[in-house]
């Protein structure tokens, strides 16, 4: 969804209000924009402070210094007092550098911008190209038996393995948005069928086929190969894949998860992965609950390959970011169309959130 704003003094240039480094780095995308800067310290003081803010952008780095040194409720603390700038009508736009949005450190400024109606923009497929490359990496990993090869060569194995090709195998996708239709050109360049689901069927490049959600799930679990979640976390997504959409999938299957956990039922899926007719196996960037408590079966399952919710983090990662934003903020400055608008579906767990406090 797109939407035409207008900056509050179009002569100056907007008033952006942003945390490090995007200030010093970028100054000459700012000044080009004639935009003047303010920066939100990590403690929430703001240096050179306005009356009003055409954007404000928490970057990058900011959630991952706090998240370090102090943890997430810093981190939800320096959105608390960008959310009541938005409640004080003294934002015209709030950008929020990632691209799924329910995280709960993010739902003050979220339900603060419905309710002022403040324009509001995330990053969605800003780490299409970083999540595919991890997609492709442990596809190959697994077809090629990677980990048996560390293992032989730690124990002075010389043992030739069987193994599998890229090429003729179907990846069905669930979530053909940025990371989807990413991963999907990088599997078509291996010579893999491509399948896709999404609501507003239509050709997709990239795409062998484009099914209509929800109806075609069966098929799309019942021919995948390799079956990738990069789907949102919405109401109508949670729990999208139970033990009945597991029993779907062919025993030499692996099931990829870089979108959220709660996106599965994670005991049903342990289950599954545990017998022999369930699926060969499952790579998980974003189980159920993080960090994944000790007594998780996951981390110790042989059929189970675990990372910690980085399958986005590359040495482009925060600079894709910042130029998601500053070209966002080009538009604004031009009173254009912004891209990322978070529309009424994305706003949900914020205010279902909101309305579970409040019952």
């Amino acid at each position: 969804m797109t939407v035409i704003v207008t900056p509050s003094c179009e002569l100056s240039g907007p008033q952006v209000l942003c945390t490090a480094p995007l200030k010093v780095n970028y100054s000459t995308e700012f000044k080009a924009l004639k935009a003047s800067v303010s920066e939100l310290g990590l403690d929430g003081t703001i240096a050179e402070p306005r009356e009003f803010y055409d954007a404000i952008f928490i970057s990058f780095e900011a959630h991952f210094t706090l998240r370090a040194t102090k943890g997430k409720e810093a981190i939800a603390a320096l959105y608390d007092v960008v959310a009541e700038l938005v409640e004080t009508r003294k934002v015209g736009w709030v950008h929020l550098c990632a691209a799924g949005l329910d995280v709960p450190f993010f739902f003050h400024v979220m339900r603060a911008c419905h309710t002022t109606g403040t324009k509001l923009t995330h990053s969605p497929g800003v780490s299409g190209e970083a999540i595919s490359e991890y997609v492709l990496a442990h596809m190959l990993s697994v077809c090629r038996r990677l980990p048996e090869h560390a293992r032989n060569q730690a124990e002075c194995k010389w043992v030739g393995l069987p193994q599998r090709s890229l090429r003729g195998q179907t990846l069905s996708v669930i979530g053909a948005g940025g990371i989807g239709s990413e991963t999907a050109r990088l599997a078509k360049a291996f010579g893999m069928r491509v399948l896709g689901m999404r609501r507003n069927v239509g050709p997709q490049e990239h795409f062998d086929e484009m099914l209509q959600a929800p109806e075609a799930l069966p098929r799309l679990l019942a021919e995948a190969d390799f079956l990738l979640l990069s789907v949102p976390l919405t109401p109508a997504n949670e729990g999208l894949i139970g033990s009945a959409e597991l029993k779907l999938l062919k025993p030499s299957c692996w099931l990829m998860n870089v979108s959220r956990g709660q996106l599965i039922d994670e005991a049903a899926l342990i289950k599954a992965l545990q017998s022999d007719d369930g699926p060969a196996g499952a790579v998980i960037d974003t189980p159920c609950q993080e960090p994944l408590p000790p007594e998780s079966p996951l981390w110790t399952l042989p059929n189970v390959i675990l990372t910690p919710h980085d399958s986005f983090r590359t040495d482009h990662s925060a600079t894709d970011n910042h130029r998601y934003f500053l070209s966002n903020l080009g538009r604004y400055a031009r009173g254009e169309d912004l891209q990322g608008i978070v529309d009424q579906e994305k706003m949900e767990p914020a205010l279902k959130k909101l309305k579970t406090a409040q019952s």
